[in-house]
């Protein structure tokens, strides 16, 4: 008998140890699970607040846009912007280039690099002006091609004018 106390004594203190680890754990648990909830919920906040910010910042550049006074730093700021807008256009230009397109300056639609008129407005297109690189040809290397800078003609590598504008090479 005296045995069985033992085991009854050692089986409630188990049992309170385990009932109080249970609940610091679930008490824990649940103080984590709310700052999560409380972080994310500060998080959202904060990104509304950002979002605010953009669109003050949005509102700014429009006023600078339009010509209104907004103050030194924000004009300095437009002016960055302005900068900005301006790179990215031309590496987009560049980007295009590269694929032997451009944009129409009337209507913005994407043609074709050498189009005399553009395909979706009919809009008369300035002439494609390349510029002249003068290259260093190593003894090995043949000239294949010449592209005249005037009209972006491809010519034979022999010829000194070009065949469609007359450019001289």
């Amino acid at each position: 008998m005296e045995f069985m106390k033992k085991v009854e004594e050692i089986s409630k203190k188990v049992g309170d140890t385990a009932t109080t680890t249970y609940n610091t754990v679930a008490d824990k648990s649940g103080k984590l699970i709310e700052e999560t909830k409380l972080k994310i919920a500060i998080s959202d906040k904060e990104t509304d607040i950002d979002e605010i910010y953009e669109e003050i910042g949005k509102a700014v550049y429009n006023a600078y846009k339009a010509g209104e006074d907004v103050g030194k730093e924000f004009t300095k700021q437009g002016k960055k912007i302005d900068r900005l807008n301006e790179e990215i256009k031309e590496m987009n230009k560049k980007i295009l280039f590269n694929k032997n397109l451009r944009v129409c300056e009337s209507c913005g639609e994407t043609i074709p690099l050498l189009s005399k008129f553009c395909t979706n407005c009919g809009e008369k297109q300035k002439v494609v002006k390349f510029k002249e690189e003068k290259k260093v040809i190593k003894k090995e290397e043949v000239e294949v091609e010449k592209v005249c800078p005037e009209c972006g003609e491809v010519c034979e590598p022999t010829v000194k004018f070009c065949n469609k504008c007359g450019h001289k090479f």
